[in-house]
């Protein structure tokens, strides 16, 4: 049958470093897309691509260039495209450059989905748990999506006319709503790893009350996940995952774990030093 072909695009980020990563380790030929030279990304995004650079091929493309993902598509043959890019800039706040989100994670669907037509490729998109609304309760797969922040209604309306396209272009495609992922290659500055680090060096660190739930999930967890969706192109055109564990845990008890595993002492969490944000859920 030959070695299967996965173009990757959003390799940068953090998840999509790690589908790279798991596609490579599955016997996949990884096609990596990034928007500039890959030799010329800094920082934690240039880590993380020089971390996969032994398993994929990298090409540079305009995802919202039409002629530039013909070309592309037309030199890789893939069996699989992973829509993983997306504009997240400032994604947690009010003041999210929507129409710019709109222009990568809705405009550029189209063109991508007609050069797909006819083809053997499936797509995966990367959805997001923004979709659905905030609030104080859990998620539910009955829940209705009315997002209530710009960035979750950039992804619903990704999701939406990534159904309308792959029923008008015959594109299986699968979404995948991914919750919070966390794992090495992190953003440097999160929760978990601000925590990791203060315990491991024995250092106390600034907390809120902490009493908020959350479901982390492992990014590797995440991957598998995306690995399962390329073998589930047959089954109908369209299907929407949420991925995620289905338990939010209390994050004080988390991070008391955490100090567990590192073998550090749990009074180095000072619960309520910090207020929560305002507006953040109780539950995730």
């Amino acid at each position: 049958m030959g070695t299967k072909k996965a173009v990757i695009t959003g390799v940068s980020s953090f998840v999509g470093m790690h589908l790279a990563w798991a596609f490579a380790g599955d016997g996949y030929d990884v096609i990596a897309v990034t928007s500039r030279p890959h030799e010329s990304y800094e920082g934690i995004r240039g880590e993380r691509l020089a971390a996969i650079s032994n398993n994929v091929k990298f090409s540079q493309c305009d995802l919202t260039n039409p002629a530039a993902l013909d070309q592309l598509i037309a030199d890789t043959k893939p069996d699989v495209w992973v829509q993983h890019a997306g504009y997240a800039d400032n994604y947690a706040s009010r003041d999210y450059d929507l129409a710019k989100s709109m222009a990568m994670n809705v405009v550029a669907l189209e063109p991508l989905y007609k050069c797909l037509s006819g083809t053997e490729c499936g797509v995966i998109v990367t959805g997001s748990s923004n979709e659905y609304t905030s609030s104080d309760d859990a998620n539910r797969e009955s829940d209705v999506c009315w997002p209530d922040m710009p960035y979750g209604v950039s992804k619903l309306a990704q999701t939406v006319e990534a159904n309308r396209l792959a029923l008008q272009y015959g594109v299986p495609t699968r979404v995948a709503r991914i919750y919070i992922p966390v794992g090495p290659y992190d953003a440097p500055g999160k929760l978990i790893d601000s925590v990791i680090k203060a315990v491991v060096n024995g250092e106390s660190i600034g907390l809120s009350p902490c009493t908020q739930k959350r479901d982390f999930l492992g990014v590797s967890d995440i991957a598998s996940v995306y690995l399962k969706l390329a073998f589930d192109f047959s089954r109908q055109t369209f299907d929407v995952f949420n991925v995620c564990s289905g338990e939010a845990k209390q994050l004080c008890s988390l991070l008391e774990d955490l100090c567990t595993i590192a073998g550090a002492d749990p009074a180095l969490l000072k619960f309520g030093a910090r207020e929560m944000r305002p507006g953040e859920p109780m539950i995730s």
